[in-house]
């Protein structure tokens, strides 16, 4: 009788889900109308996978997807939302839906495991995989920070060049981003794009470019970049000594996690070790221990 019941709410919980996935709610006005100004995400975004990406979006939203550090990593890891909560939605079916698998087939070889322990092995399991995408977004965010360092440290370079000869501030910037085709370097053109049709000044843009892809570097470089514009100081060479900054620290951060890499490695080594030395030392120990 239990079994039965527990059988016929997982599946129930199932249809359900997918029916809730199927057969979307409509969608507001305002996504409507944001989808005018991209036909192709437009197009993209009415597939059933980004339907239930963003249902699973609004019913996640309590768990703290709507954070700014979270839309922050997504933007810098070029993913959407919708990606990450189907993610999510993945990994806490396969959470809760293990343990129930592994119940299933104990029952079906005859094997009596408390339904109680079934239900916390699942939440637990679920609760544990439905934060994995986090860590991994996270990782995946904080390299594309990296790649987007080394870009800025040209950027400052090619800026400080069109500067020396003679161009000014706002044509100077928009020139060096036009030299590369780098994630970093399109973002920056496309910020700076959008400001000259504003009418914005573009260490704005790229202050609020740093602010979406929580980037510190560009957020530094369009403060400085700000007092040099209304200073009206030369900034030239300051740009090459800045861009020299930003490469140290990027070495300092490559030394440091190498170092952090070798001492990773250096555990494996040490149980590979002692194992090498109990095989070798286990004949000797037992020919002890019989006589």
């Amino acid at each position: 009788m239990t079994v039965g019941l527990v059988l016929g709410l997982a599946i129930g919980l199932g249809l359900a889900t997918t029916a809730r996935g199927l057969l979307a709610p409509r969608e507001s006005l305002q996504l409507r109308l944001s989808e005018l100004d991209n036909p192709a995400d437009g197009d993209h975004a009415r597939t059933r996978r980004d339907r239930l990406g963003r249902s699973a979006a609004a019913a996640f939203k309590h768990f703290g997807l709507r954070k700014q550090m979270v839309q922050a990593d997504l933007r810098a890891a070029g993913r959407s939302l919708e990606q990450f909560t189907i993610a999510k939605l993945a990994m806490l079916t396969l959470g809760a839906g293990l343990p129930v698998g592994v119940w299933i087939a104990t029952w079906a070889a005859q094997v009596w495991i408390s339904p109680a322990l079934v239900v916390l092995a699942s939440t637990s399991t679920a609760g544990l995989l439905f934060f994995a995408p986090d860590l991994a977004l996270r990782e995946e965010a904080r390299k594309r920070r990296r790649e987007l360092r080394h870009q800025v440290c040209i950027y400052l370079d090619l800026v400080g060049l069109h500067l020396s000869g003679g161009a000014g501030m706002e044509r100077a910037l928009q020139s060096s981003a036009n030299q590369g085709t780098a994630w970093g370097f399109v973002e920056i053109q496309r910020a700076l794009g959008q400001a000259e049709l504003t009418n914005e000044q573009p260490w704005e843009a790229l202050d609020k470019l740093g602010r979406e892809l929580g980037a510190a570097d560009l957020e530094e470089l369009a403060a400085w970049l700000s007092l040099a514009g209304k200073s009206g100081a030369p900034v030239g060479s300051s740009l090459h000594v800045k861009a020299r900054g930003l490469r140290e620290l990027a070495l300092n951060e490559a030394e440091t996690a190498a170092q952090q890499a070798t001492e990773r490695m250096s555990l494996p080594v040490v149980l590979l070790f002692s194992g090498f030395l109990g095989l070798v030392g286990y004949p000797a120990i037992a020919a002890i221990a019989v006589a």
